[in-house]
């Protein structure tokens, strides 16, 4: 049997055949303008999106810092309310945000200040102003020792050797050539290592040290108003150094003088109406007078004059301390009573090569052709050779470890019964180079005597007539009718024929 298909209807309308591949390119290149319009369009909505994300970010950043620096605003303003009002006072806010200072044995927190020139003054990182401060906040008291410029150093671990200010800016120099240091770290270290130079050579554990720059000392003094100082005689210098290594005449006369900024440095500075070691003394004055100022103004009560004194510092002062410790050491300087402030400088009136002696006597001037024809004073040594510091070192252990009886004002009449010649005389100019008032000095009006004594002219004065007996290993006892009363002071010395003369720095006790 055999099969055949066929239709079984006839298609009225016959099925076109479309060609998609055609249509597809067709519409692509209708859509493309489209999809570029699109593209656009994207791109500034991305553009948008991110500026306002930005914007965003930036307004709650703003929102943030505002919120801090109201809240910074709201809290020194709480805290100066506090302060004016007494109910919060500076020395507690210094004890809150301060960092306690290191000290030593005795309870000292000792300093090392410099002073040095800058770029607007001659002689450029020499550091002309130097005094050793030390602080006791048991007695409320600071001992000052100024160190002349020109005092050399023989021998040093680091430094060389040269005039003491000389020496930062020396080592200085070494270092940024030797290690190629910055500016700033060569200073920082030279700062260290002078300020362990004089720790070993002076016999003071000194803790840290500040340098302050010449246009610094200025814009301070300017900042808290000038500052007043008695100046204790006429001074016309007319070697005063000058811009472009010039002269200019300095002049001041005698009296209350208030000083702006440039005059108090001139006033520190100048030396040629007088010596180096008055200098040492006006740069003290002005020292104590600044913080006195300070104090009796309210400045440390005043935000804006702390804000202007800070920025002063912050640009003209380097200092081995911490910020903590910068507050600690204001809370200690906040208590300091101006009445029990001792200040000696080192100088050359020491009793032997001059007529008479002076507090901080212990130095001397050597002859120039051994130093190049350069004028440099040399520590006075017993025995003369080898040259030792022994005496400078026992003056500042005196000041410093037994400051309490400088801070009392011994009045000390020394009376010779020996009938050794000039004997009493030897030992008035070490007690006056030692820092200590001698009012009476000659023979005593009585037989010669075999003992020597120290009297106290009352039973109150029989503490500090044992320090001094205890010193010079004599007896002590409350003056009775040994002596006139006009040859007799708070404390009498009465030397007899076995008295032999034993200077100071071989009497002290050694530290341990």
């Amino acid at each position: 049997m055999s099969f055949q298909s066929r239709r079984l209807s006839e298609d009225k309308n016959p099925r076109v055949s479309i060609p998609w591949d055609k249509v597809a390119v067709g519409a692509l290149a209708l859509l493309q303008p489209l999809f570029g319009i699109y593209r656009s369009w994207k791109k500034d909505h991305d553009i948008e999106l991110k500026h306002q994300r930005r914007v965003h970010l930036l307004k709650k950043l703003a929102i943030i810092l505002l919120s801090i620096l109201l809240s910074l605003l709201l809290l020194a303003g709480i805290v100066k309310a506090l302060v004016a009002t007494r109910v919060l006072s500076l020395h507690t806010l210094f004890a809150v945000a301060g960092k306690e200072l290191p000290h030593d044995a005795d309870g000292n927190t000792n300093f090392l200040l410099l002073g040095r020139g800058d770029a607007d003054h001659d002689g450029i990182d020499l550091t002309d102003s130097m005094m050793i401060v030390s602080i006791d906040p048991s007695t409320h008291s600071v001992a000052m020792v100024s160190l002349p410029r020109d005092l050399y150093m023989i021998k040093t671990e680091k430094m060389g050797k040269g005039r003491i200010n000389e020496l930062y800016r020396n080592y200085k120099q070494s270092l940024r050539h030797t290690q190629d240091l910055t500016s700033a770290d060569a200073s920082g270290q030279s700062l260290r290592e002078l300020m362990g130079e004089i720790s070993r050579t002076f016999g003071v554990e000194i803790h840290h040290a500040a340098i302050v720059d010449f246009s610094g000392f200025v814009k301070a003094v300017d900042a808290i108003g000038g500052v007043q100082v008695n100046v204790p005689y006429d001074i016309i210098d007319t070697e005063y150094p000058g811009p472009n290594y010039s002269y200019q005449t300095f002049e001041i006369r005698s009296g209350l003088q208030t000083l702006n900024g440039d005059m108090a440095l001139k006033y520190a500075r100048s030396r040629h109406t007088t010596s180096d070691f008055g200098r040492s003394a006006r740069q003290q004055q002005l020292l104590t007078s600044m913080a006195e100022k300070a104090k009796t103004d309210g400045i440390l009560g005043s935000a804006g004059k702390i804000t202007s004194l800070l920025k002063i510092l912050s640009e003209h002062t380097e200092t081995t301390m911490s910020i903590a410790e910068i507050i600690g050491a204001a809370s200690l300087a906040d208590g300091i009573d101006r009445e029990r402030m001792i200040m000696m400088q080192l100088n050359v009136q020491n009793g032997s090569d001059t007529a008479t002696s002076a507090p901080g006597g212990f130095l001397y001037f050597p002859p120039r052709e051994q130093f190049g024809g350069a004028s440099v004073v040399l520590p006075l040594s017993i025995p003369p050779s080898p040259i030792t510091w022994k005496q400078i070192q026992t003056f500042t252990r005196l000041l410093l470890h037994h400051r309490s009886i400088h801070l009392a004002h011994p009045v000390i009449s020394v009376r010779n019964a020996s009938g050794k010649r000039g004997l009493a005389t030897t030992l008035a100019n070490e007690f006056i180079r030692y820092g200590f008032e001698v009012s009476q000095v000659g023979n005593a009006s009585i037989p010669k005597q075999d003992e020597s004594a120290v009297l106290a002219a009352t039973e109150q004065d029989l503490a500090l007539a044992t320090f001094f007996g205890t010193l010079l290993k004599l007896p002590v006892r409350i003056a009775a009718n040994e002596l006139p009363m006009e040859e007799l002071s708070q404390i009498t010395v009465v030397l007899g024929k076995q008295y032999e003369y034993v200077p100071f720095q071989d009497l002290l006790p050694q530290p341990e």
